[in-house]
């Protein structure tokens, strides 16, 4: 059952941010060509005991954790090849050993799960009131990637404005591969979103289809050019599944003329029940990407009207504290 911070968010209006560190680490490495997600998906946010992705978590600590304020990241491969699951394993070792040496960037960390070469998944913990650098060691299932979750007391810490994990692992510092290390004034929310969007499509797409639109329908804050691709296969992936089911049939007849038997009643029930479903969740992405562009419209006609009267109380100030003639 949904938690009662669930049902006060949707009743809120599904407010969120995420907390200024975990958006300075985000943006860094998305410069770096790296996805990581932050907004929560539908288990996540109807979980009966809410975690950090979600801006209502049971889960602070030192402290309860601020609404409407998320403090998760999900820091992902670049692919499933040996090298991209390492270099995810190695930004994990690298944050594990900023956060136990106190490096400021790294201070706001609450827990990093994340998983090795082998395949063994566990969970670094600072959580000891009397010594911030304290670390335990746990198990964990939340495999194959590096999820980060942060203090309750770290809103706005700006110690992060600059934390690069794959700069300093690589021992790099300054140079030409640390130009696009992001600062808080760098982007705005909704510029963060697109980007996040954006480099997540290429990766995204080439998942199974159920990720990619439980992926995407969560990611309904903006209509971007990495959500249109996310559609885009979807669709593709619905095509197939349609292929597919003509296929079977074909050679179901094909064997029955020679003779032969073959019981394909429940391979076509599910690929007909996946084809539904497929259809039916490109249907709801394309309603949802529909609503985002109007939200987003309606945001950026908001700012502009704000723009203006604030030109409007400068050029007011002014004329208010001119000297006389």
């Amino acid at each position: 059952m949904a938690s009662q911070g669930y049902r006060d968010w949707i009743r809120a209006g599904r407010p969120y941010t995420l907390i200024r560190p975990a958006r300075a680490v985000q943006a860094t490495l998305l410069a770096r060509g790296i996805t990581v997600w932050d907004f929560p998906d539908e288990s996540h946010q109807k979980a009966e005991l809410p975690e950090d992705h979600t801006p209502y978590s049971a889960t602070g600590w030192p402290g309860p954790n601020a609404r409407w304020k998320a403090r998760g990241l999900d820091i992902m491969p670049r692919s499933d090849s040996k090298a991209h699951r390492k270099e995810n394993a190695d930004i994990a070792r690298q944050m594990i050993r900023d956060r136990d040496a106190g490096v400021p960037g790294a201070m706001w960390i609450k827990y990093i799960n994340w998983t090795d070469e082998d395949g063994v998944c566990r969970q670094e913990r600072w959580m000891s009131s009397s010594n911030p650098l304290q670390r335990t060691t746990r198990s964990s299932s939340d495999r194959g990637h590096v999820h980060v979750s942060g203090r309750s007391d770290a809103d706005n810490d700006t110690r992060a404005d600059g934390y690069d994990p794959v700069a300093r692992m690589r021992g790099l510092t300054t140079g030409d591969e640390m130009a696009n290390t992001w600062t808080f004034q760098d982007q705005a929310p909704a510029d963060q979103w697109r980007i996040t969007q954006n480099a997540g499509a290429s990766y995204l797409t080439g998942q199974a289809r159920d990720t990619v639109l439980a992926i995407a329908a969560s990611h309904s804050v903006t209509a971007s050019a990495g959500v249109q691709q996310l559609v885009a296969a979807a669709a593709a992936d619905e095509a197939r599944d349609q292929a597919a089911l003509a296929a079977i049939q074909a050679l179901t007849k094909v064997i029955e003329a020679a003779g032969g038997s073959v019981e394909m009643a429940p391979i076509l029930a599910e690929i007909r029940a996946v084809r539904e479903e497929t259809h039916a969740g490109v249907v709801q992405l394309q309603q949802q990407l529909t609503e985002s562009q109007q939200r987003e419209q309606a945001a950026l006609d908001e700012l502009a009207a704000l723009r203006a009267d604030n030109e409007g109380l400068r050029q007011r100030l002014a004329a208010a504290y001119a000297p006389e003639a």
